[in-house]
């Protein structure tokens, strides 16, 4: 969720960048896309290297004894 709110908010700065962009002076505005690039390119890095797909984990759902529910948890295998 936190992924796609840095996405979400990097797209707002480029339309507002563009938006803008009249105003600015092209050094400026050359300097900022080359930033945003880089971010945009980091950001895209560590969302496939820092995916984490831990397979080990195997989650036991809650269950209804009779008396009471037992609530779910993670069986982690180590």
């Amino acid at each position: 969720m936190i992924k796609a709110l840095i996405f979400l908010l990097v797209i707002l700065f480029v339309f507002f960048l563009f938006f803008f962009s009249s105003k600015f002076k092209r050094k400026t505005l050359v300097l900022s896309l080359s930033i945003l690039i880089i971010v945009m390119f980091v950001l895209t890095l560590a969302l496939f290297l820092l995916e984490n797909n831990s397979e080990e984990k195997q989650y036991n759902p809650p269950k209804f004894d009779g008396e009471k529910v037992i609530p779910g948890f993670f069986d982690e295998k180590n």
